[in-house]
């Protein structure tokens, strides 16, 4: 019997992103763009099922 498994991995600079994203938005009481986002979002997060890589989109 084998074993499924996925594995999600994060780029270095992800939290740095977030943290940026987060300050401003509070800073000038805005919200951040939805696509801009969601664009580094994909481009950060990666994952794999069983070693081979899945598209997140």
């Amino acid at each position: 019997m084998s074993t499924d498994l996925i594995e999600f991995r994060m780029a270095w600079w992800f939290k740095v992103y977030t943290f940026g994203v987060t300050t401003m938005c509070i800073l000038t009481n805005s919200e951040p763009d939805q696509k801009k986002s969601l664009y580094w979002c994909t481009k950060a997060i990666r994952a794999s099922y069983n070693g081979k890589p899945l598209k997140i989109s």
